[in-house]
Parts: C-alpha cells; sequence; structure tokens
C-alpha cells in the first residue's frame, strides 16, 4: 500500500517554519518534493522563488514568480517577488554593460510594482550610460515625482562626465525634472 501524499498546505506549513527558524535549506526540500509529488501549486512556486531569490539566482527566481503568476494570475506578493527579481537582474546586467538588457528589465520591474522610484533612478542611469539622455530625463522626472528624495541620486547621475547634463542651479534641475 502507497503511502497517503501529505496535502500541500501541511508541506507548506512546514517550509514556512523552516524558513522562520533559519534553516532555508530544508524548506527548498520540501517545496521540491512538492513540485515532484504533487499538482502544481501556486505558493509552492512563490516560496520557491523567494528561496532562491535569496541565494542569488534572479534568474531562476523569475523562473518560479513566472510559474506562480501562471496559476495565480496578478496575485501582489508574487507580482512583488518577481519585480525584485527583475531589479536584480538589471543589476547584473548592467555590470556586465548589457545596457539594453538592464533597461528591459527595469522596465518589467515597473510593468510588475509600477511606482518604483528606485527603479526609474536606475532605468535613467541606464539609459544615459546608452547615451539616450531624454529618455533618461523622462525616467529621472517620473521618479522625482514619485519621491523627491531622488534628487541627490539623479544630481549625482546627471553630472557624470561625457554622458551627463550639467545645471548651474540645482532648482533648475528641480523645475526640469517636474516637467520631464
Amino acid at each position: 500500500m502507497a503511502p497517503a501524499a501529505v496535502p500541500v498546505d501541511d508541506l507548506l506549513a512546514l517550509a514556512i517554519r523552516f524558513v522562520n527558524a533559519g534553516q532555508p535549506e530544508r524548506a527548498r526540500q520540501l517545496c521540491d518534493h512538492a513540485l515532484a509529488t504533487l499538482p502544481p501549486h501556486p505558493a509552492v512556486q512563490q516560496l520557491l522563488a523567494v528561496l532562491v531569490l535569496e541565494q542569488g539566482d534572479a534568474a531562476s527566481a523569475l523562473e518560479f514568480a513566472t510559474r506562480s503568476l501562471t496559476l495565480r494570475p496578478g496575485h501582489e506578493p508574487t507580482r512583488q517577488v518577481a519585480a525584485d527579481a527583475w531589479f536584480r537582474l538589471s543589476l547584473a546586467r548592467q555590470d556586465g554593460r548589457d545596457l539594453a538588457g538592464a533597461a528591459q528589465a527595469l522596465r518589467e520591474v515597473l510593468r510588475l510594482a509600477p511606482g518604483r522610484a528606485e527603479a526609474e533612478v536606475n532605468l535613467g542611469i541606464v539609459l544615459q550610460e546608452a547615451g539616450e539622455i531624454d529618455a533618461a530625463m523622462r525616467a529621472y522626472g517620473r521618479a522625482y515625482r514619485l519621491r523627491e528624495d531622488t534628487f541627490g541620486r539623479i544630481a549625482h547621475a546627471l553630472s557624470t562626465p561625457n554622458v551627463g547634463r550639467l545645471w548651474l542651479r540645482l532648482d533648475d534641475l528641480r523645475a526640469a525634472l517636474l516637467v520631464a
């Protein structure tokens, strides 16, 4: 006689207890077991996305988050996990000088989590580095309108030699950002 299957909710509850106890590897084992033995479940996919993202694997996190969103479209916590994964991927792409890839990843962040000022600032930086200063100014403007405390970072980025612009008066820059 085959052993009775453990309900997915019980596996998830135990996996979450392992996460909270600082044992993410045991949580991952339970999630992997659930994937192998039970029908697809969005919460298992979401938890796996979180676990692999914490290990620094943004690409795998995106795969798990996408599967979760396929099963549970519009689930806001999963959208946030996916946005964080895209953000980390954008940083890796920017570091690798894949500016088009970084910009695309940041646009995904903003699609999943509109209103993230830090993503708008980073998009501005990437676009500026790519020589698209007008598009960068629009991204900076959106960031500044979302959160005025981004101004220092924007002003610093814009003063970068060879790719930036220079304002002699910071009030003029603030005014330009408000209409960009």
